[in-house]
């Protein structure tokens, strides 16, 4: 199995911040060819072609630009639409044209993502050859899957300068163990290609060996875990302490379609799901009875301390027409009240700007 060379993002703050790095956090992402194709999701409407891909991005394009970069969980292999097998193609599996897609990520400054999903290899080994291969060619970093388990477990890695000094971002992705995924193939092994298994002995002696390496790293944890639309579990709860405990700053769990609950534990902050970013399926919300939020978490990092800014989103496409757009002030409110808990408490505020800051 041959890959095109990953590029590696090094970015210097004097290049673009003097002396900071502002970096977003997206949700599950998908442009959702898969659904928008087929009439027993479009409702008759492929909003792909009617409305364009400019349009999804609309209300939320300010934030994106303004950043050094975002980082994305993008949930579809990116495979001409011909070389898609038709016995492959049925509920849930996606895929998504190799021009498009990386054209549109780009445009709007997201420059890596996760790969380590439930999606990624829904065609197998050949969607993510061409997945890896074309997002490196647009010049997008990915990361979280690989033709082998070392490959997959590579981190996403971005320099800057602040204080005259050369800092470390590490982002991590993984995916959590699932028995039908695993019958399916979907891991990477020794010798196999696959997404990163979420393995927390694995995963927190890949903490420790960064931080004994380069101690003044920053390593964020984004991690594709939960059950759809509903709250954190106990799972995903343990393996976030033990994270943490091993030496991770920031924990940003992705896959619920849903926000989950914000933790902070042993001074660190636990996101455990921030929903969807741009999802154009129909969704569940209304028989799941979930939040119909997702969140865009900014990290500014720099010498001296780091910042944490929460960026909540509509993402009930069935009410807002596929139309992502910031909440209004009752919805951020019901937002905070969702993402508390007992060590939360107090520390999410909204901000006379509509966002939520971290006390």
């Amino acid at each position: 199995m041959k890959f095109v060379p990953v590029f590696i993002l090094l970015l210097l703050a004097e290049d673009i911040n003097s002396d900071s790095l502002s970096v977003l956090f997206l949700g599950d992402t998908y442009f959702g060819e898969a659904y928008q194709q087929d009439p027993k999701f479009n409702r008759g409407l492929n909003i792909l072609e009617v409305r364009g891909y400019d349009s999804f991005f609309e209300n939320v394009k300010g934030l994106l630009l303004g950043s050094n970069f975002a980082v994305a969980n993008l949930e579809t292999p990116l495979i001409n639409a011909n070389d898609v097998p038709l016995s492959r193609i049925g509920n849930y599996v996606h895929y998504a044209d190799t021009k498009t897609t990386p054209e549109f990520l780009a445009r709007y400054n997201i420059k890596a993502v996760t790969l380590a999903n439930n999606h990624t290899m829904d065609l197998g080994s050949r969607g993510l050859i061409s997945t890896v291969n074309t997002l490196s060619l647009s010049g997008i970093s990915s990361f979280g899957a690989g033709d082998n388990e070392g490959e997959a477990s590579k981190p996403y890695t971005a320099e800057y300068t602040s204080g005259g000094k050369i800092y470390r971002l590490y982002v991590l992705g993984c995916y959590w163990q699932r028995e039908f995924f695993m019958k399916k193939g979907f891991y990477s092994g020794v010798s196999k290609s696959g997404v990163y298994m979420l393995d927390t002995v694995k995963l927190g002696k890949q903490i420790r060996e960064i931080k004994a390496k380069d101690p003044d790293s920053f390593v964020v944890i984004y991690p594709h875990w939960g059950s759809n639309y509903k709250p954190a579990n106990e799972i995903q709860k343990n393996a976030a302490h033990y994270l943490v405990d091993a030496g991770a700053d920031l924990i940003i769990g992705h896959a619920a379609h849903t926000v989950q609950e914000a933790e902070l534990y042993n001074g660190k902050w636990i996101f455990y799901n921030i929903g969807n970013f741009i999802f154009n399926a129909p969704g569940r919300y209304r028989s799941t009875k979930a939040k119909p939020y997702g969140l865009i978490i900014q990290l500014v990092l720099k010498e001296g301390g780091t910042t944490l800014k929460i960026y909540p989103v509509f993402t009930d496409n069935k009410k807002s027409d596929y139309n992502l757009r910031y909440l209004n002030e009752s919805e951020i409110k019901d937002c905070v009240n969702s993402l508390g808990t007992e060590s939360s408490a107090g520390k999410l505020k909204v901000s006379e700007e509509g966002y939520i800051e971290i006390q």
